[in-house]
């Protein structure tokens, strides 16, 4: 196996990408040997409900012609009345029409509607018989939706990537070597919520893959109105007065705050290589770009920054496509720049923002502060890496199987190409931490990130304030704590509203101001109590345990503490 990623694209392509398919097939196939699933029984079963389905939809769509043909049927009978008793001279042609009518009736009572009827209990069969096909696939599929846990992904990735370790949950321990090796700053959390995390080692230094939600307040734009009239007298051509009546509509606007929550995953990851580097660099899209204006343009001015004598801080590298595309020229330290971003390490970098058939290419910003990398993906973005199990479970055994496979493996390319920029830096595969973070009995305790983490999968609408009308900001205080079992208070943060109304003055074409009245909303500041009752389960399972006895272990867990939910080797209930 690999020990060092010396070409985290080509490495990709070549070894990880199709090992992590051959990973995933072994694993999904190991669980449904355990699971013992009857696939033939469940392949017949799903296709009677497919079968159901196609034909549920065309008898529906069947109902729909016909009411629409009822409600057709109806206008005109009550239209024909409606005529009819207008006592029209024409004899004749009220003859006709009551004719029209008469038959109208007979297609209502003799045919729409008798097969309307028909059609509703069909449809009513269809449904009982598909609910009930349905409930026998998710019966059959059960033995293997029970197996699926939270750490399948990770697992998996495991055995892909080499010196590639997760933990079972954030931890005291490893939020503390990051402050006291890598000097993080707790400053970060202030008005955010962990979302998710998951920590871990790559090539024995620490990351953090997060989601936070933050709290800012911005601002919003209320319009009001007002339309004022007036008159004047005015003469017309033969010198005759008479008045004219006119209107206008006054507009005002009042800028009021506005509580917004935007949310954001990025890889936060230590290092001691370049203890003092500070640089931050934002996507470009400039690479491979280099007959573009804007290309020339930047190279331009990076040029005269780098001749800069007064600009003790930056001098241009040779590779001036490198020092373009990956724009750091905000660095604090040139020699530490150029310790960290080897030739090597340069051509590994324009390779992956080049990139975009593989990976995602120039889609995310790269900052350092010291000894603490961030990396912002774009393509993490959009995509929940919570990592719940539920997303694999499903009635068809082909398209769980399919799903598996699917799911997971845009999982690895994304966490893959996330922590791809920092493979980049053969310094940083090189450089273990001054000690062994596993060299001692990690303290498995879990951190603060985890009980937000913990307390957002809840969801917010177990602790926030009955009156708040926006988002909240989850933050947790362990109140009592009994060794792995303890209780967490979780305060929500957010705002309720109140109805303001403002009068702007507004200059009229009248010639008078008019005041314009302007509804908006204050918020204000709300906070809800909640608690969550966990129990962390240590218990290590030997590598040879099945997926079984570890799901039984799980349940075990649950049983024991009276706990509702597992989560991350967490069991808990608000």
């Amino acid at each position: 196996m690999l020990e060092e990623i010396y070409d985290p694209l080509d490495e990709y392509v070549k070894v990880f990408h199709p090992r992590f398919k051959k990973v995933s097939e072994q694993t999904f196939a190991a669980l449904a040997a355990e699971a013992q699933v009857d696939v033939q029984a469940n392949k017949k079963t799903c296709a009677q409900v497919y079968k159901l389905e196609e034909t549920l939809d065309s008898v529906r769509s069947r109902i729909v012609c016909w009411t629409v043909a009822c409600v057709l049927c109806w206008l005109g009978v009550v239209a024909g009345v409606v005529y009819v008793l207008g006592w029209h001279e024409e004899i004749d042609s009220v003859g006709l029409l009551l004719f029209g009518i008469l038959v109208l009736l007979v297609l209502l009572f003799a045919m729409v509607q008798p097969k309307l009827k028909k059609l509703k209990e069909e449809r009513q069969g269809l449904s009982g018989k598909l609910e009930e096909q349905k409930s026998l696939a998710w019966e059959q599929m059960a033995p293997l939706n029970r197996l699926y846990d939270w750490d399948i992904l990770t697992r998996m990735m495991t055995k892909t990537v080499p010196n590639l370790e997760f933990d079972s949950y954030f931890t005291t321990q490893r939020l503390e070597d990051l402050r006291q090796t890598y000097g993080w700053d707790d400053r970060f959390n202030k008005n955010r919520s962990v979302i998710y995390s998951h920590s871990g080692l790559i090539n024995g230094n620490p990351f953090v893959l997060c989601r936070t939600r933050k709290f800012v307040m911005g601002s919003m734009v209320y319009t009001g109105s007002k339309t004022i009239y007036w008159t004047t007298t005015e003469e017309d051509e033969n010198g005759k007065e008479h008045t004219v009546e006119h209107s206008q509509t006054l507009v005002a606007e009042v800028t009021a705050p506005y509580p917004e929550y935007p949310e954001l995953t990025r890889l936060i990851y230590g290092n001691v290589a370049a203890p003092n580097l500070i640089f931050y660099r934002e996507k470009s899209g400039l690479a491979g770009k280099e007959d573009s204006l804007r290309y020339k343009w930047n190279r331009r001015s990076l040029r005269k920054k780098s001749r800069d004598l007064s600009n003790m801080d930056f001098a241009m590298m040779t590779n001036e496509e490198f020092e373009v595309v990956f724009d750091t020229s905000n660095r604090n330290d040139n020699q530490q720049f150029a310790l960290l971003f080897t030739p090597l390490a340069q051509e590994n970098i324009l390779k992956l923002l080049r990139d975009k058939q593989v990976g995602y290419g120039d889609d995310f910003d790269f900052g350092k502060n010291r000894m603490i990398n961030t990396i912002i993906p774009e393509h993490l973005q959009e995509l929940n890496l919570d990592m719940n199990p539920d997303q694999y479970r499903h009635f068809d055994y082909e398209k769980a199987k399919e799903d598996f496979y699917e799911v997971n493996a845009r999982y690895f390319r994304a966490i893959y190409f996330s922590l791809a920029p920092l493979l980049c830096i053969p310094m940083y595969q090189q450089i273990r931490p001054p000690y062994a973070i596993y060299g001692r009995e990690m303290q498995r305790h879990s951190a603060f990130w985890e009980h937000e983490a913990l307390a957002n999968f809840w969801g917010q609408e177990h602790f926030m304030n009955p009156s708040c009308v926006t988002d909240c900001i989850l933050k947790t205080e362990q109140v009592e704590d009994c060794g792995d079992e303890s209780t967490l208070k979780v305060y929500a943060y957010g705002y309720t509203s109140e109805s303001r109304v403002t009068y702007i003055s507004k200059w009229g074409d009248d010639g008078n101001w008019h005041e314009v009245p302007v509804y908006w909303d204050e918020y204000l500041p709300v906070t809800g109590v909640g608690s969550i009752r966990m129990k962390e389960d240590n218990a290590t399972p030997e590598k040879s345990v099945s997926q079984g006895e570890r799901m039984n272990h799980i349940h075990e867990v649950l049983n024991q503490g009276g706990l509702k939910q597992y989560r991350r080797h967490i069991a808990s209930e608000v």
